[in-house]
């Protein structure tokens, strides 16, 4: 496969470059893949659960509990599909071993002329 961009001739996954790289190489952080996010689920049914729990006995106070644990989970739920996203970006793009920049390549459809 060929670079899109300069049309140079070595093109490989950017995924496999960045394992192959030793680690002392200063592009080891510039082409790395993007961080883990920390969804911790288990904490958001905690923190509903304390809601109810305190709901039976304070109404306004355990609702007000329960809500910002649901908000809470939300937000969560959101950086999993942002993060997720980022990484279907980054395992789709190549980098091009002449120039080192990186590309997603896009697919050639064939027609009938």
């Amino acid at each position: 496969m060929r670079c899109e961009i300069c049309k140079g001739s070595p093109v490989q996954q950017l995924r496999g470059y960045w394992e192959d790289l030793p680690a002392e190489s200063p592009n080891r952080t510039k082409f790395a893949p993007p961080e883990v996010v920390e969804a911790k689920f288990w904490a958001v049914a905690l923190v509903v659960v304390v809601g109810v729990f305190v709901a039976i006995s304070s109404l306004w106070v355990g609702l007000l509990i329960a809500l910002g644990g649901l908000l809470w989970g939300a937000w969560m739920s959101g950086q999993v599909k942002a993060y997720r996203m980022r990484l279907a970006d980054y395992n789709a793009r190549k980098i091009c071993l002449v120039e080192y920049h990186t590309f997603i390549p896009v697919p050639i459809l064939e027609t009938d002329v």
